[in-house]
């Protein structure tokens, strides 16, 4: 018995023309693409008969119907998205949050982030990096410090845009196209998929992997918390110094630290990089945490101080200001604090808090994109997909988890030995840059 399916033209309350596919009872929206893909004769008419298979055919290029929505400007959202659109290709839409920023930083990499995936190893040629062959813990006291120092590269220096920038056109390379327009709408959710607005389109994927913030709204719709808790989040304060003549140039340097800021366990950083050089604090927002605008530029001018003090810092008798450091919040370690699954959505990067304790960004949150990725192409294929992903947090705990976590849980009682013991000092290196355990 032949099977017919109508075409038909309407008006819309909103005054679009909506095509609708009347098949076996059912009624599918479609677009102009899929009638182009359907047949000439469709679209110059008002109704036409046309096979099973052309059907299935248009309804599978839908682009209103695709596997996963990504959303974030972070480059591991961007890494996720052409992991997904590698082999085997799932249909994925990619789209910003509007108002999510990433300030240009210069950032630390594990060495060990190029050999995440075969993708990867392709873009360390083309990112202008600074190579670091230690770490030198500095005291507030200038007689006061130790170093670690290897034959090897221990971690590379590069920055934010510039990580970003060229993992974006890898997803480009693989058919990415990104959703122009500043709007972002989660209408709803069921157990078909999340019903969403995306620039100018309207979709409905079967998951969201997202890795950026959502308006409140939009995280109740989904089911996430609608904030961190101020014990996981810390105030990051960078000031980046541009000119060669702040640092004296060492063809292996080290990179100073600070684990104990003014007596409060705050960490400083100073990064070389590319013809500027970046003078970082993090101080706690939590209850034990005071940080606010006035305190972190007091940390920051201490920090600037503790650097000249040790000779490291060349301020040439006139300090910085401080007045302009940009500052950042983020949940240092906070995958560890939250679940990481929401309704029909996977939570990675920036919005899963795969940040190091050790305020790591970049090689964390990109292994947490190819824990989602793997995870959503394993719930795709299951017929309960939201009891699927509840394996998501099982995958990387053991891995991923123990390299949030860092060495801050005993940093006060192994202070006075980083400073005495080479072998402790060598320990606490290789647990801030590798992720190693203190305790061996």
């Amino acid at each position: 018995m032949a099977t017919h399916r109508r075409l038909h033209r309407q008006h819309g309350r909103d005054g679009r023309v909506t095509n609708e596919w009347r098949f076996l009872g059912f009624i599918c929206e479609i677009d102009g693409d899929m009638i182009g893909s359907i047949g000439r004769s469709v679209a110059q008419g008002t109704q036409a008969s046309v096979s099973r298979a052309d059907f299935q055919q248009a309804m599978a290029k839908s682009p209103s119907q695709p596997d996963v929505l990504v959303l974030g400007d972070h480059p591991s959202a961007y890494l996720a998205a052409a992991l997904l659109r590698s082999d085997p290709p799932l249909h994925v839409i990619h789209g910003r949050i509007p108002g999510e920023e990433h300030p240009d930083r210069l950032v630390l990499i594990n060495p060990a982030f190029f050999g995440l995936h075969p993708l990867l190893a392709q873009i360390k040629k083309s990112l202008d990096l600074t190579n670091l062959n230690g770490l030198r813990f500095l005291a507030d006291d200038r007689s006061t410090s130790s170093e670690y120092h290897s034959k090897s590269v221990v971690a590379h220096v590069a920055t934010f845009k510039q990580v970003r920038t060229t993992i974006c056109k890898i997803s480009e390379a693989h058919g990415l196209k990104t959703q122009n327009g500043d709007a972002l709408e989660i209408h709803g959710v069921d157990e078909t998929g999340v019903d969403v607005t995306v620039g100018r389109l309207r979709c409905r994927p079967k998951l969201i992997l997202l890795a950026g913030p959502l308006p409140p709204a939009h995280r109740r719709i989904l089911g996430i918390p609608e904030s961190w808790d101020r014990d996981v989040l810390h105030r990051y304060s960078f000031l980046k110094l541009k000119g060669p003549k702040w640092l004296e140039r060492d063809p292996r340097p080290s990179m100073p630290m600070s684990l104990d800021l003014n007596g409060t366990l705050s960490w400083g950083w100073l990064l070389p990089g590319e013809g500027c050089v970046q003078v970082a604090v993090e101080e706690a927002l939590g209850p034990l945490g005071r940080s606010d605008s006035t305190s972190m530029a007091t940390l920051l001018g201490h920090w600037l101080e503790v650097l000249a003090a040790h000779g490291i810092l060349r301020t040439g008798g006139t300090a910085p200001n401080v007045e302009a450091a940009v500052s950042i919040d983020l949940p240092l370690a906070g995958a560890l604090a939250q679940d990481g699954v929401a309704n029909r959505t996977l939570l990675f990067g920036p919005a899963g808090g795969f940040y190091s304790a050790c305020a790591e960004d970049i090689y964390p949150c990109c292994w947490s994109a190819l824990f989602a990725v793997d995870a959503a192409r394993t719930a795709l294929q299951e017929r309960f997909i939201q009891d699927a992903l509840q394996q998501y947090r099982n995958r990387w705990g053991a891995s991923l988890g123990d390299y949030l976590r860092g060495p801050q849980q005993n940093l006060r009682f192994l202070l006075p030995m980083v400073y005495r013991n080479r072998t402790m000092t060598q320990r606490l290196a290789e647990a801030i840059l590798s992720g190693e355990s203190v305790v061996r």
